[in-house]
């Protein structure tokens, strides 16, 4: 036992903990922070009444786990694959049978981990197909995206595309069944795709399946992420247009984040608002078409974790702005010898500008999708509220990684800032909370007026910071 949890750690440590330190801190503390308000809201709907224990137990545990599928899925697959060469099979032969061990115990305990925050067990065979799903994704399988998309919304789809007498039988106790008989073999499957023992096919798709790897965790060589997969081909055409009118205008606050690559630009959101509001759409056309139960059932699950994972989104949507300039400092020097690039005296007060605009309008875009998906599926409006709420607190802490000194490397998120955004997201919740219970009232609005009050405090003085450093392009030169 004891030679397996030390090779256990081992191998964790080589694909993840040393291949990407930073990423493990970063992402590591972000969700700590989340976990930590989610704690202190959680307790404060128990305590309060309004949440039952058991509940509230249920929605953490599913957070947990929920976090620890984002950790397995973008830090630990893609260096686990990396590692299961035909070099390393003849150096270490225990370490395909390890890596096997691992994954099964991170998929048997994610399932049973969601199955509980969901608190529907029926969807059990489904949520085991979707862990399964996301580490083949993650391992460069390029046909699992359309069974992700289809099993992810089965739910929805069964009322639209099939008659109504079989929509019970493809939905209910009897498809779950069926599923769960076919998990294993489909899990045994799974497990040898990813890391198959060796072989001429092994060897024919290596090749192929490395470059959508390093695409993937976007670890290639040059470390630019390269846009691939439908949600990104469907932003690009908006990125060409939106790139052709500035080299019209020649506008050199535009061009500066067009050095930055299509990744950190606004367009890049085009395709998730669409997606978003699409299944709103479908929600409400399911819950107008169908008068069960199940249907009514899927969308109080909706209300009451969707807004946790969608603010996330909110919270994330400025990770890219100081990735992107991190990772194109050859871009921001060539542009840097062109006209184009400005007056060197006005780079960050320009880039600053049209950095803070796009970061505002992304939180504000993601906030009106979000509340928009509600009113169709007809939440209440406690759900309104407290969408709002996570909104504003997600807001207020993305806002933290937006403006800097980036000449010195200082800008952008980094550990030290991560540890101030968790601190204070969680002293915002915790007065948001304390606020309520003094004026018996619910601690959504108080937590709004808050995060608000904060955001336009820490922008303030960020911004001042930005103006008062060097040039920010190229980025990190007098680190």
């Amino acid at each position: 036992m004891n030679a397996a949890l030390q090779d256990f750690r081992l191998i964790w440590r080589a694909a993840a903990a040393q291949r990407e330190a930073q990423a493990v801190r970063t992402l590591g503390l972000a969700l700590g922070a989340v976990g930590l308000c989610a704690a202190v809201f959680i307790v404060g709907g128990v305590v309060h009444g309004g949440l039952q224990a058991l509940e509230g137990l249920r929605l953490f545990a599913g957070f947990v786990t929920l976090a620890l599928a984002l950790v397995w899925t973008f830090l630990f697959v893609p260096g686990s694959i990396r590692m299961n060469s035909p070099i390393n099979a003849w150096l270490l032969p225990r370490q395909r049978r390890r890596l096997l061990q691992m994954t099964t115990a991170y998929w048997l305990l994610a399932t049973v981990g969601m199955a509980f925050g969901l608190g529907l067990w029926i969807a059990l065979p489904a949520v085991a197909l979707s862990v399964l799903g996301l580490a083949l994704l993650s391992a460069g399988n390029k046909h699992v995206v359309f069974l992700l998309v289809v099993g992810g919304n089965w739910p929805w789809l069964a009322h639209v595309v099939l008659p109504p007498a079989w929509v019970d039988a493809a939905t209910g106790p009897v498809a779950a069944l069926v599923l769960g008989i076919l998990v294993v073999p489909i899990a045994v499957w799974a497990l040898r795709w990813l890391y198959p023992a060796g072989g001429d096919a092994f060897f024919e798709r290596r090749g192929d399946q490395m470059k959508r790897v390093a695409r993937f965790d976007q670890c290639g060589e040059d470390k630019q992420p390269v846009p691939e997969g439908p949600t990104a081909v469907g932003n690009l055409p908006f990125y060409f247009v939106a790139l052709r009118c500035d080299l019209k205008r020649a506008n050199p606050a535009a061009m500066l984040m067009h050095a930055l690559g299509p990744a950190a630009h606004w367009s890049a959101w085009v395709g998730g608002l669409v997606t978003l509001l699409f299944m709103g759409g479908i929600a409400r056309l399911l819950l107008k078409w169908s008068h069960e139960t199940g249907a009514q059932a899927l969308v109080d699950l909706m209300t009451n974790v969707g807004p946790s994972l969608l603010a996330l989104t909110i919270a994330f949507s400025t990770a890219q702005y100081s990735q992107q300039i991190r990772r194109t400092q050859g871009e921001q020097a060539l542009l840097r010898l062109t006209p184009l690039a400005g007056d060197a005296a006005l780079l960050n007060r320009r880039l600053a500008g049209r950095v803070l605009r796009q970061g505002l309008g992304c939180w504000a875009a993601l906030t009106v999708a979000m509340v928009a998906v509600l009113l169709l599926i007809d939440a209440g409006p406690d759900a309104l509220l407290r969408q709002l709420g996570l909104c504003s607190l997600a807001g207020q802490v993305a806002m933290m990684g937006l403006l800097g000194d980036y000449a010195s490397g200082a800008g952008g998120w980094n550990l030290m800032l991560g540890l101030r955004a968790g601190a204070l997201a969680v002293m915002q919740a915790l007065a948001a909370v304390g606020l309520a219970w003094i004026t018996g009232t619910t601690a959504w609005p108080w937590l709004i007026e808050i995060s608000l009050a904060v955001c336009l405090v820490q922008l303030r003085l960020d911004w001042r910071r930005m103006l008062a450093a060097p040039p920010a392009f190229p980025a990190g030169r007098l680190g």
